[in-house]
């Protein structure tokens, strides 16, 4: 197995949070959270735990190394499963159910 370049590891983190971690308003306003609260919660945990990574470090994650990179992708997809598997499992149940009738 082939691991990517360290580069092209840091491209890619940067390019995934630097915007995120620049936008600063909530992740989905009441009403997208009620239509789409899977893909809110995951935004939101995008937001959240790239910006804490941001305050804590004093830069952009992965700006110190590839580690640095690799454990804030980690920790978001943590809070993903950890945060947002209820609503997302929720939401599938109900779309399935809607199909069926």
């Amino acid at each position: 197995m082939s691991f990517p370049s360290f580069s092209l590891l840091l491209f890619c983190s940067n390019f995934l949070l630097l915007p995120i971690l620049t936008y600063s308003k909530e992740a989905c306003e009441g009403a997208q959270f009620a239509q789409m609260p899977c893909r809110c919660c995951k935004m939101d945990c995008w937001y959240s735990v790239a910006g804490s990574a941001m305050h804590q470090l004093g830069h952009v994650p992965g700006e110190a190394g590839e580690r640095e990179a690799l454990a804030t992708l980690r920790l978001i997809r943590a809070c993903m499963i950890a945060e947002c598997t209820p609503l997302c499992a929720h939401n599938l149940m109900q779309k399935r159910m809607s199909r069926q009738n």
